[in-house]
């Protein structure tokens, strides 16, 4: 009798909807960059908020120096000089002049620039001095208006986006120093087994080194997350249950790799499964079949597979989803493309096969996948050298060399 086992998209529908967008705080604009804002925001002022010159040069009536050229030049007295930062005192009056440079508020009266590569300067023993105009401006010429990125009123950033650089600074120019954000989620990553032993501790015979917790730890870092590391968790079902209960003010959600299985030293099943808080499921796919997922006083608890491509995959497909989704993000899955298979994939045929591909461009819209090295679960160079997992349903078996594909992209074909 064949076991049960679960879709992948109904298992990640249910863990999907026992997630939540952490509520909303107010943050430094520092601290917000890569949060998500929680609220739409218009702009309280025109910017920017004064007109301004966008080159270094003089500024003018534009009627007084209209015809100008170098063959006919006009000739005004330059009556002051308008600087950057701070508001003009000379008005520009009718037959007048006043130097000004770039980004220096544009003096009263005056409706154009004309650049310093258009003018020659005329010292006077005493005063500015005067300036012949070789060419005509034009009414507006290097003005750069107030209002001219936006009025007041006009959408600043929608609620939804992932602030970044731009961002940043187009809310600190409209003064909004502490946007309401979403938070980066804060994980805390354990990692079971008895086994186990720190990358820097050099292991026994029958001992492995712990890197599922270093790349659940990149990955969180990659989707926005803040992972705090909680080391290795022996197979002891009361010391696992006592750390993480512990660590419950520190997280906004766990994640363990390990223990999730039907093994004897099965941990964080045997911890929370009669608890009921965390359930467990057989999901038909490969690599990646056992999971689970529930809460911990509250907080939203993923339970991974042992095996490192197991743990790789099952982040991609379930986890990183769902953090994705506490950080306030409505875009929650990697792009995809459809490849070409230049060989074989196989895989059981009852389970949705997620298979570490190299994915490159062979032309304008077609892409070319080739497998990475060989199908075990504890092959974590393969998942290294790949960018993408190519996805054979459900039902199919072995996808043939040739067979179209979907393939969810993980890093940029580039790097």
């Amino acid at each position: 009798m064949s076991e049960q086992l679960l879709p992948v998209d109904e298992v990640r529908e249910r863990i999907l909807a026992g997630v939540e967008p952490i509520l909303p705080i107010e943050l430094p604009l520092t601290e917000a960059y890569g949060c998500v804002l929680a609220e739409d925001l218009a702009s309280p002022f025109d910017l920017p908020t004064f007109a301004s010159s966008a080159m270094d040069g003089i500024a003018v009536r534009a009627a007084d120096v209209s015809g100008a050229s170098p063959d006919r030049p006009v000739e005004l007295p330059v009556v002051g000089r308008a600087m950057i930062g701070r508001r003009s005192e000379v008005p520009v009056g009718t037959g007048e002049a006043v130097r000004i440079a770039t980004g220096a508020p544009i003096p009263q009266g005056a409706d154009a620039i004309v650049p310093i590569e258009e003018c020659e300067f005329l010292p006077a023993e005493d005063g500015p001095g005067a300036v012949r105009v070789l060419a005509d401006p034009g009414v507006g010429r290097h003005v750069r208006p107030a209002g001219e990125d936006l009025r007041a009123g006009d959408p600043l950033v929608p609620k939804g986006r992932r602030l970044l650089g731009p961002d940043l600074a187009l809310l600190a120019s409209a003064g909004v120093a502490h946007p309401l954000v979403h938070p980066r989620p804060r994980v805390v990553v354990f990692s079971t087994g008895d086994e186990l032993v720190p990358p820097g501790q050099r292991p026994e015979y029958g001992q492995v080194r712990d890197s599922n917790a270093y790349q659940l730890y990149a990955s969180l870092r990659e989707a926005g997350a803040v992972p705090v590391m909680a080391g290795i968790v022996p197979d002891d079902v009361e010391e696992m249950r006592d750390r993480v209960l512990s660590l419950v003010g520190q997280a906004d959600a766990f994640v363990s790799s390990g223990g999730v299985s039907v093994g004897e030293r099965d941990v964080v099943k045997a911890a929370f499964f009669q608890r009921g808080d965390v359930d467990f499921y057989k999901v038909a796919m490969q690599p990646g079949k056992p999971q689970g997922f529930g809460h911990i006083e509250g907080k939203p608890y993923f339970g991974l597979p042992g095996n490192p491509v197991s743990v790789f995959v099952s982040f991609e497909v379930f986890l990183r989803p769902a953090v994705l989704r506490m950080s306030g993000r409505t875009d929650l899955f990697r792009p995809e493309v459809t490849a070409r298979l230049d060989a074989a994939i196989g895989g059981a045929q009852e389970r949705t096969v997620f298979a570490r591909v190299i994915v490159r461009r062979v032309e304008a819209g077609a892409f070319v996948a080739t497998p990475v090295g060989g199908r075990g679960s504890n092959l974590v160079s393969s998942a290294s050298r790949a960018n993408g997992l190519a996805i054979v349903p459900a039902g199919t078996g072995t996808a043939a060399a040739g067979t179209r594909v979907r393939v969810m992209l993980f890093r940029s074909t580039g790097e």
